[in-house]
């Protein structure tokens, strides 16, 4: 008997075992189970943290510069003024000056009472009118253009000096004014003899 129960005893526990086995097996298991935060496999769902959402960097545009428009200059406009003086061969020939303003009479005049730049001197240009005469006035009258100097065209030199300056002056304005005579004034009063020498000078200028 004692056999016939121990024989019994394992044949129990075997079948509780593979009965046990089965229902575990079966039942615990699931082909259509998935893992989420609310039914996680192991522990609860708050054991499940979110991560936080990936923030894409915007993208940023560099405005373009626009190009720079190159700007053009304008073209300054000369104009020549023709002043006459001597070369060293003792030639009266024609000067010309660039200036941006118009040419006048007035302009002239005092361009040639300057006398010539220091390029043209090395050139062998030079002026027999003295330094620092002064235009006074011009004025155009019915007999003619009135050109009034200051006293210091008489002064120095001999009577060939006298007549090439004024000769330089009349030449000088006929390139402004070729069909108007041309009257010589020192100091207010039309002249009839300059300088030391008592040079006649003969009105109109020739």
């Amino acid at each position: 008997m004692g056999a016939f129960f121990k024989t019994f005893f394992v044949c129990l526990v075997l079948t509780f075992g593979f009965l046990g086995y089965k229902y575990f097996s079966t039942e615990s298991y699931n082909s259509d189970l998935f893992v989420s935060k609310e039914s996680p496999v192991f522990g609860t769902h708050d054991d499940f943290t979110e991560s936080a959402p990936i923030k894409e960097n915007p993208i940023v545009q560099t405005p373009q510069t626009p190009k720079t428009q190159e700007t053009v200059k304008p073209e300054v406009k000369k104009y020549a003024h023709t002043c006459y003086f001597y070369s060293n061969n003792g030639a009266l020939i024609p000067v010309k000056r660039m200036l941006t303003s118009k040419p006048s009479l007035e302009t002239t005049i005092s361009l040639l009472l300057k006398g010539p730049t220091i390029s043209e001197t090395k050139k062998g240009i030079y002026s027999e009118i003295p330094a620092n005469v002064d235009l006074i006035s011009v004025r155009n009258e019915d007999k003619g253009l009135i050109v009034n100097l200051s006293s210091n065209f008489g002064n120095g030199g001999g009577s060939q000096s006298i007549e090439s300056r004024v000769k330089q002056l009349s030449k000088t304005i006929k390139t402004y004014s070729p069909n108007r005579p041309i009257y010589l004034y020192i100091n207010g009063k039309e002249v009839e003899y300059l300088g030391g020498d008592g040079v006649y000078i003969k009105q109109p200028l020739e």
